[in-house]
């Protein structure tokens, strides 16, 4: 007798996993299946009794709608009259009966709760009725149309994979902790991380809006220059890319020096007399840098708080120095899309590193002078360097000891050189900065551009020569980006759904829990991370 499949949800990947079905069977037996589908929302337009009738006696529920958690209680009430109605028996290595499989995926800003870990949580079935959720599968690897591909299964009964043997899946539990939990963290985990990267990319939005608006005034003719209009997409464009790419691969340092000048001040009393001086001498250099990211600051928190969820769930820090905590733990994500912005300028300046665009760079031969050939040899090994430290960072977790030469010696050395670069292309315009015949007064890019980064390096050798940095690290707690705070938070709030007392379950729409539910602790929480999750919530300020 075929095994009844009852496959909820009509979209693409619904449709998808009907067709995968074709070939579908019960691993180590002879039994076949047969797919019944139905639109997710068809079913919950009926009453329980009469989805009961539609699931019962089926051996796999698989849902492939949305919003489970808001129709957890619902379903859990079809399931257990499906129950009821199943005439089927459920002898030894024959089709299990009325499995549910959640096969969603939902983004956890749009969906607060795991619809699978409510539903397990409503106590709806017994031992026997295993609760699934599977992930990491695309529709064509539904349908079966890319070979077999591994989908990581969770269960209400950790360890065990499901018996259905379809086309195109194979079955992975996910390592040692595969319960349904372990799921909820490793999904916000990930949109933690995918938050890191929207944040990166805000910061270096922002940093290019004010560079480009800076640009603009001292080179349009309709503002402070002579330029036609014709060269702003790209003369112009090229110089506000290029002072994005400086100060992204600068702000971690930037803020990691404010964090420790703030960290000295605010225990005073406990800092030796080196510490203090750094912590003055330190605050008096990075005056100028703090002015000049002033307002490129406040864009990106309007630009990230627009657009994002997780940045107003900030956990009893000032907004200011969790800014600070943020900026300094995206040194992988900021330094990426710094490196994607020094990429676009190498383009976009050698179209324009021509006489007709720089008359000034090249003597009568049309060779470059000295000072333009020193900035040329500069920012070709500032590229390189910036390179080998974004490839290393693309690869991931090593040893420190593989990482802390070029963490620690290259990429300083690179914002350097990337620095001197600009700087030798421009200072024999300083004189004439403030001058009003010279654009109204307005200095030059090449000046106001490097005065940042250059602060930061200045400041970050200061405190590492004296030791103050080391210091401040020895006694520092590690804090986390808001992301990852957002996403730790989201997890107790599921955790407690789970176990949590009666009033939070009936917040979520659990009716019924079992007494013997067990959640995890909040301290567990790490135990579910990847390696590159854990790294990126221990990474220290």
């Amino acid at each position: 007798m075929a095994a009844k499949i009852v496959i909820i949800g009509k979209g693409e990947f619904g449709n998808s996993l009907a067709q995968g079905m074709d070939t579908a069977s019960i691993a180590k037996t002879d039994t076949s299946v047969t797919v019944e589908q139905i639109s997710a929302t068809k079913l919950f337009a009926m009453d329980t009794d009469s989805m009961a009738q539609i699931l019962a006696n089926a051996a796999y529920i698989m849902y492939c709608g949305k919003n489970l958690s808001e129709h957890a209680h619902v379903m859990g009430s079809a399931l257990r009259h499906a129950r009821s109605l199943s005439s089927l028996p459920e002898p030894e290595g024959k089709a299990p009966l009325l499995e549910f499989m959640d096969w969603s995926n939902p983004d956890p800003t749009n969906e607060s709760y795991d619809g699978a870990v409510v539903l397990s949580a409503a106590g709806v079935c017994d031992p026997s009725q295993v609760i699934w959720k599977v992930t990491g599968v695309s529709s064509l690897d539904a349908a079966g149309h890319e070979g077999r591909q591994s989908a990581t299964v969770y269960s209400s009964s950790p360890g065990i994979v499901p018996s259905i043997d379809i086309a195109g899946i194979i079955w992975k539990p996910r390592h040692s902790k595969s319960d349904l939990l372990s799921e909820v963290a490793d999904r916000l985990l990930t949109r933690a991380d995918v938050d890191r990267w929207y944040d990166a990319s805000f910061l270096g939005l922002a940093i290019l809006l004010f560079g480009f608006g800076y640009a603009f005034t001292r080179y349009s003719e309709w503002v402070n220059g002579g330029y036609p209009y014709t060269m702003m997409p790209l003369y112009v464009l090229d110089k506000a890319v290029a002072w994005t790419a400086l100060w992204m691969i600068s702000v971690s340092p930037f803020s990691g020096n404010l964090l420790t000048v703030l960290h000295v001040f605010s225990n005073l009393g406990q800092a030796n007399g080196v510490d203090k001086f750094a912590g003055v001498l330190s605050l008096a250099i990075m005056i100028v840098p703090a002015l000049l990211f002033a307002l490129p600051w406040i864009v990106w928190a309007i630009i990230r708080t627009s657009f994002s969820s997780w940045n107003k769930h900030i956990i009893g820090l000032s907004l200011i120095k969790s800014m600070l905590i943020d900026m300094v733990s995206l040194k992988t994500e900021s330094g990426i899309v710094g490196f994607g912005f020094l990429l676009t300028h190498a383009f976009m300046g050698t179209l324009i590193a021509v006489p007709h665009y720089k008359s000034g760079w090249f003597d009568e031969k049309s060779r470059f002078y000295g000072n333009n050939e020193v900035s040329m040899a500069s920012g070709v090994i500032a590229f390189t360097l910036v390179t080998l430290v974004t490839i290393r960072s693309l690869i991931g977790k090593g040893s420190w000891m593989k990482l802390k030469p070029l963490y620690a010696y290259v990429s300083p050395l690179a914002v350097f050189l990337a620095t001197f670069h600009v700087i030798m292309m421009g200072y024999k315009g300083w004189d004439d900065l403030f001058k009003y015949s010279t654009k109204k007064g307005q200095p030059s890019i090449t000046f106001v551009s490097t005065m940042f980064p250059l602060g930061v390096i200045a400041t970050h050798l200061l405190l590492v020569i004296l030791g103050t940095k080391r210091n401040v690290r020895r006694v520092s707690r590690v804090e986390k980006h808001s992301a990852t705070n957002n996403a730790l938070t989201k997890y107790d709030e599921a955790k407690d759904a789970v176990c949590g007392t009666d009033e939070t379950k009936r917040t979520v729409g659990i009716t019924s829990a079992s007494d013997e539910e067990e959640g995890q602790s909040f301290d567990e929480f790490m135990a579910y991370m990847s390696d590159s999750q854990r790294i990126r919530v221990a990474r220290a300020v």
